[in-house]
């Protein structure tokens, strides 16, 4: 894979890893989703830091595994919080005044706000939070402090923010801090001043548990994020921004200076469509692509937002992130493409996106004024369009019988009826019929004729054969939806799934498939595993030819992938299917649901 940074009078070509950290900070690299508060108050004998951290950090960190009913049991979360105080130790930093590191300790975890739960459920770990005591002697007073954090490391694959608030003795130093990951900033101290009272720091820790009350313990942030994605049916392009640097680029009428109500946000989304639509070029395969907007949403502070969709709602434009997606349709997986970026200001100096490209790992670009674009081939082949076709079905002939038999027969039946006839007349054309059918029995030894359908059934299917055909045709059904547009969903289902079904199967998997809460996106279907099946005897005579019903259980993992999140879900499903032979193949004709029920579901951030 290649990835080129364009100028207006040269071409630059280069790995985009390469560029990553060496040019800006890294406070760019990702919309947060590891979010700490932090009081550190200075004595002169210790630093003592007060730190909370959201128990989603521990789910996030570890991949912890919840209890199938989307529990997380609290003695799992405790046991990894002990864990978790190392962690801090290791990438929470403080220096003096010379540089040197100081060196810490966990003193206590407070887990009163979820202690005597049972667990925590999936949708409210950002509801709850752990503080952490943490403890750094001094071999004397400080003049210097310098904070830093660097959780995940060098190259983290969950970014990280943090709020930081220091005290002197209990009197406020400076103003807040928001440190981003590998970020420092160094605060200044009088050692000669008497520390003050411990109102400054109450009032800070009260103040800290009424916004954790009022916005889960997440704060707002000012940077600009970008995201494109290359998948095989469309190229899309994401954008986080603050609600306050938009309207620095677009006009947006509000009758409240604070706030933004539902029907101003309905009315912002064209001005905002018009004007970042015209701030962005992508060419792919050579042709200029008009962008399609799918979203634009309004983001509080809450990670929630992110990862359950946005309620409706007034929003302050203080800590109001909008989220903006456009996509462009492709027919076949893209082969190149170029992206541009026209606008820049005081800010937005720069504009770091960052790419993924089909399941790879993610990589950074760096788009200025002097090389507002970057291009990307791609190098092997890829293939698109999964759909199997199962073994065409064995022509169901009916027995044949000579043809001779048949005449023959029919001259017997005539001569015995001449015997009985008494009637001279009848008798002789009796006797000559019959003497006609047996010439031609003679003539038609070796002709034979197939016997009326209704005399005889097709052959059965095998329980092995009919799973192996269920099999392919279910498969192709979800995998059907890998194309986004609805005629190209058809027309791929119509290979699978005959008559009035092909509708109602239609709206029934995209139902199954789409996520409402991440506006409406439909799943990307990753994974079927067939459970359980069992093949019935199809009541009655097909209405095609051969066919059988087959019960099973199976299950469907499906993703959608905004900001830098991947949202994964899987469910359970019973049904039973007719299966039979349409105009010689086989398809699905009839088929009745019988449950369906959610397994799992998983947040995690895609890996860069």
């Amino acid at each position: 894979m290649r990835f080129a940074l364009m100028g207006k009078k040269t071409t630059l070509v280069l790995s985009i890893a390469a560029v990553t950290g060496l040019l800006i900070p890294r406070a760019l690299d990702a919309h947060p989703v590891s979010l700490t508060s932090s009081l550190i108050d200075v004595g002169e004998e210790a630093v003592s830091v007060e730190m909370e951290v959201l128990v989603e950090d521990l789910v996030l960190y570890y991949r912890l595994e919840h209890d199938g009913e989307f529990l997380f049991p609290t003695g799992v979360l405790q046991r990894q919080a002990r864990e978790h105080g190392s962690f801090l130790l290791n990438y929470f930093q403080l220096r003096d005044g010379e540089g040197q590191r100081l060196d810490g300790e966990v003193t206590g975890i407070d887990f009163s706000e979820f202690e005597d739960k049972p667990g925590i459920h999936f949708d409210d770990l950002m509801a709850y939070s752990l503080i952490y005591e943490l403890r750094y002697p001094l071999r004397e007073p400080l003049e210097h402090l310098t904070v830093s954090q660097e959780f995940g490391g060098a190259d983290p694959i969950i970014p990280a923010e943090m709020e930081v608030s220091v005290f002197h003795g209990g009197a406020r130093v400076d103003t807040r801090v928001d440190l981003s990951h590998r970020t420092a900033h160094t605060f200044t101290l009088d050692p000669s001043e008497t520390p003050g009272a411990k109102t400054d720091l109450e009032t800070a820790r009260e103040r800290r548990r009424e916004r954790r009350d009022e916005t889960l313990g997440i704060t707002s942030y000012s940077a600009v994020y970008s995201y494109v994605y290359v998948t095989d049916t469309e190229v899309r392009h994401e954008m986080l921004i603050p609600l306050l640097t938009l309207e620095e680029w677009v006009r947006l009428e509000r009758s409240d200076p604070d706030f933004l109500t539902v029907e101003e946000q309905e009315a912002a989304r064209p001005r905002i469509d018009g004007f970042l639509r015209q701030q962005q070029r992508l060419e792919i395969d050579g042709t200029v692509s008009t962008p399609r907007l799918q979203r634009v949403e309004f983001f509080g502070p809450g990670i929630r937002d992110f990862a359950a969709g946005a309620p409706e709602r007034k929003v302050s434009v203080y800590n109001t992130r909008v989220g903006v997606i456009f996509s462009h349709p492709v027919e076949a997986p893209p082969r190149e493409m170029t992206f541009a970026w026209r606008f820049y200001e005081e800010r937005l100096p720069l504009l770091r996106p960052r790419i993924y490209v089909f399941e790879e790992e993610g990589h950074d670009a760096l788009l200025t004024p002097a090389r507002p674009s970057f291009s990307w081939q791609r190098e092997t082949e890829r293939e698109f369009g999964r759909l199997i076709e199962p073994p065409p079905p064995e022509i169901a002939e009916a027995p044949r019988i000579p043809l001779a038999i048949l005449l023959g027969g029919a001259a017997a039946v005539l001569l015995a009826v001449a015997g009985v006839r008494a009637a001279g007349r009848s008798r002789r054309v009796c006797f000559g019929v019959a003497g006609v059918l047996v010439l031609g029995v003679m003539v038609a030894r070796q002709v034979t004729t197939p016997l009326p359908a209704v005399w005889f059934s097709p052959p059965g299917v095998a329980a092995e054969e009919a799973r192996s055909i269920f099999q392919t045709l279910h498969g192709n059904i979800h995998r059907a939806f890998d194309y986004r547009e609805e005629e190209r969903i058809y027309d791929a289902l119509a290979g699978s799934v005959a008559g009035p079904l092909l509708e109602e199967l239609y709206l029934q998997v995209r139902r199954q498939l789409t996520v409402e809460d991440q506006g409406g996106a439909v799943s990307r279907v990753d994974g079927i595993e067939l459970l359980e099946g069992q093949k019935e005897p199809l009541p009655g005579r097909s209405r095609f030819g051969r066919g059988f019903v087959y019960r099973s259980s199976w299950t469907v993992t499906g993703t959608v992938e905004h900001w830098g999140h991947i949202h994964t879900r899987t469910n359970r499903h019973e049904g039973v299917f007719t299966v039979e032979t349409v105009e010689g193949r086989w398809k699905i004709t009839e088929f009745e649901p019988l449950a369906e029920e959610p397994v799992r579901r998983s947040i995690r951030v895609r890996d860069f």
